[in-house]
């Protein structure tokens, strides 16, 4: 990748901006000026692959209307401001340790502290 091109960063898409955006999409469809009429579901109903073939349409346009936004909203970031979006550098999440030795007369499981025998433990549990 040149130093100077540009790479475009994923935009987030919240709330009131996705909604408005569905529901212009879904008005289009099912609307009051929209291709379909919205009507509740009866027992003469059989149209499964009909209506399997129109909930499949419904979302691939959902998506790319969602995909559509994201990339017309997505901020670009310049190569040479890229270091601007991260300007420190992150801690690690795991830090490596040197193995401690334990001697063995403390490793042993008698000599550790307890909180009691299993029967005292039901006892104080009952």
């Amino acid at each position: 990748m040149p130093a100077n091109a540009a790479c475009p960063t994923a935009a987030d898409l919240r709330g009131e901006h996705l909604f408005e955006l569905l529901n212009a999409k879904l008005s289009e469809f099912i609307g009051p000026g929209g291709s379909w009429a919205l009507v509740r579901r009866t027992d003469d109903d059989t149209d499964r692959i009909f209506h399997a073939m129109l909930t499949h349409q419904i979302a691939a346009e959902l998506t790319r209307t969602v995909l559509d936004e994201r990339e017309a909203v997505a901020v670009v970031v310049s190569a040479e401001d890229a270091p601007l979006a991260l300007s420190w550098e992150p801690a690690p999440l795991v830090v490596w340790a040197d193995p401690v030795v334990v001697p063995e007369s403390e490793a042993d499981a008698a000599s550790l502290p307890s909180i009691g025998t299993a029967a005292e433990l039901e006892a104080r549990a009952a």
